[in-house]
């Protein structure tokens, strides 16, 4: 083995080569470990999809408005409209289930600017930005939000934020908000794929990894030489 070891390491290019193998070792075991923990959460039950009704969140800064000839036409919509510059929709308790996406579709009357989704890991725990994500905009007013794979407690939408002394209609259709959706949630061969933003981290950092690598084995060998 060590004999194996010394040839491999002296061929031209062997230690990027094995950086990047490692990595991609890394990977793959980090996406099986992921998609093991997934299918373990569904066939305990915990993790399913789930029609979660306006109805069941705590507005906050949010007032349901009266039905529009257009908003009633639509079927199961409702509109609310923001009362201050804060709006906020919150769902106490998740912490019987496993969340990994939220999602809904909504159209705005008015710029609804930033929006975001707050989560907390732990019960009493305050809402902060540290714990946040932003939506990926499926087109149609659909509206993906994907969170981290921790547990989470609590969840506090902001669906938008007005300019000042304005305010925005938000048309929900149909009237919830769905935990888990069916199509939001990785196929078995997506958990190996990487983001572009990973992919960028999978090609720079073992490469940084065997520079400095490389650049320790150098200084290794010079003070091995001045030591002779």
């Amino acid at each position: 083995m060590k004999h194996f070891v010394k040839r491999w390491f002296a061929r031209r290019g062997a230690l990027p080569l094995t950086c990047y193998l490692l990595a991609l070792a890394a990977w793959l075991a980090v996406g099986a470990v992921h998609a093991g923990g997934d299918a373990l959460a569904r066939g305990s039950g915990a993790l399913y999809e789930q029609a979660v009704p306006l109805a069941d969140w705590q507005l906050v800064g949010l007032a349901q408005t009266a039905a529009t000839p257009e908003t009633a036409a639509l079927q199961e919509a409702v509109t609310l409209t923001t009362t201050d510059g804060d709006p906020q929709m919150i769902l106490e308790d998740v912490s019987d289930r496993t969340v990994r996406t939220l999602s809904y579709t909504v159209t705005f009357a008015g710029d609804a600017r930033e929006m975001c989704l707050y989560y907390t890991t732990a019960a009493g725990q305050d809402y902060s930005q540290d714990r946040r994500v932003f939506p990926q905009a499926l087109g149609g007013g659909r509206y993906l939000y994907t969170l981290p794979r921790t547990p989470i407690v609590a969840l506090r939408l902001d669906p938008c934020s007005p300019d000042a002394n304005k305010t925005v209609d938000l048309t929900f259709s149909p009237a919830a908000i769905t935990l888990n959706g069916a199509d939001t949630l990785p196929a078995v061969w997506q958990y190996f794929v990487p983001t572009w933003h990973q992919a960028f981290c999978l090609a720079l950092y073992p490469a940084l990894a065997a520079a400095a690598l490389s650049w320790l084995r150098a200084c290794l060998y010079a003070l091995r030489r001045r030591g002779r």
